[in-house]
């Protein structure tokens, strides 16, 4: 197929990973999330509207990179360059959140440098959720003619460069990037919608590690991503088949979560596990990894001595669970979660009924598993 008229955004899979606890033993195409909005009346005050959506009709944008074929008058779009950029973040998460996998944070190897590819992740996930119809950001449209605004200006100089890749660069030809970018170039769709979608190829090689005309993705992950020297994986202490009352994270358009004050960035990767990006003066990328959880011992990994575990309380994890939202609700007024907010206060509830099993222990203790006596 050439044309995908509904474009995700915001991948399914990503958002699978936040699916809704009562689908979440449904096929995956069957498999909903519950997407919290806030609006603000004429009152000025904040109402909070929520509803289960079908993941499939979340972060639609219609006709996002439609582009017209010069020579045939078809349609055709950049999906399967999209889906191979999704397959690849979709098995660097799957391997975090399901195997446990978090010393392979540390990896550095030029085919398999996870933090790279996910800070990549989040900064391409910043730029395509700015055609989020459900994003609510009040600024998203001067960021989006801000990022396309090198290429809006300078187009007829990246069209003619486009055009010489085959004379110049012929070995690219076989990659289906450079001959999709130079379908782009030349196609009968408008400047707009041409440099729409070469912004996003451009990024896509950015985030693959392949040469490009235009840099941006890597630029903007080396400025919020510097300087990496802790990276901090939360762990709810429940697994992420359970439905139970419990704190969960949400996700929003804006994936990532930025603190400046506090040189913390929190990406959730799903609604039991989120990183912490603790950034500063790091001259090298060697970072320590610190995991937090209620329940250490229930993490695959909890034998792996080159990490550091912290048994943490449920309090613990609520706090960070609404910082997450906190930020997500103030920039762009939308998030998705695995329930709706009756099931918090159900919650919440639990904790009043048994307080020290919930606020227990007050601060983050280190931890290590049980040895073993033989």
């Amino acid at each position: 197929m050439d044309y995908t008229k509904n474009q995700h955004v915001l991948s399914q899979w990503v958002l699978r990973n936040f699916r809704s606890d009562d689908t979440a033993l449904y096929a995956k195409e069957k498999q909903r999330v519950w997407c919290h909005t806030v609006y603000m009346t004429p009152e000025k005050e904040n109402v909070l509207h929520t509803q289960p959506l079908p993941i499939s009709s979340v972060a639609v944008s219609k006709n996002c990179f439609r582009l017209i074929d010069a020579e045939t008058g078809q349609p055709f779009d950049i999906e399967d360059e999209l889906g191979v950029y999704e397959r690849l973040l979709a098995g660097i998460v799957n391997d975090i959140i399901h195997e446990h996998n978090f010393s392979r944070l540390r990896h550095t190897h030029p085919d398999d440098f996870p933090v790279e590819k996910l800070t990549s992740f989040a900064v391409m996930q910043l730029m395509l959720n700015l055609y989020n119809p459900q994003n609510k950001n009040p600024y998203k449209q001067e960021m989006l003619e801000q990022f396309h605004a090198d290429i809006q200006d300078h187009l007829s100089e990246y069209i003619h460069s486009i055009n010489q890749l085959p004379h110049s660069n012929p070995e690219l030809m076989d990659d289906h990037f450079y001959r999709k970018i130079l379908r782009v170039a030349n196609s009968a769709s408008s400047d707009e919608n041409k440099c729409r979608a070469l912004f996003v190829l451009f990024g896509l090689l950015s985030t693959l590690n392949k040469p490009t005309l235009y840099d941006k993705i890597n630029k903007l992950r080396n400025n919020i991503f510097t300087g990496i020297h802790t990276i901090e994986v939360i762990h709810t202490g429940h697994d992420f088949d359970s439905t139970e009352p419990r704190p969960a994270f949400a996700i929003a358009p804006n994936v990532f979560c930025i603190y400046k004050d506090e040189n913390r960035i929190y990406l959730p990767l799903s609604h039991n596990i989120t990183l912490c990006f603790i950034t500063g003066t790091a001259l090298h990328f060697r970072p320590r990894i610190d995991v937090f959880s209620p329940r250490p011992e229930r993490l695959k990994c909890c034998h792996d001595r080159s990490l550091n575990f912290y048994n943490v309380s449920f309090d613990y994890i609520d706090n960070v669970m609404t910082t997450i939202d906190m930020y997500n609700v103030g920039t762009s007024s939308t998030f998705y979660s695995a329930y709706e907010l009756s099931k918090l206060n159900e919650y919440l509830d639990k904790q009043q009924q048994d307080h020290d099993y919930y606020y227990t222990p007050e601060n983050p203790v280190k931890w290590q598993p049980a040895q073993t006596v033989t």
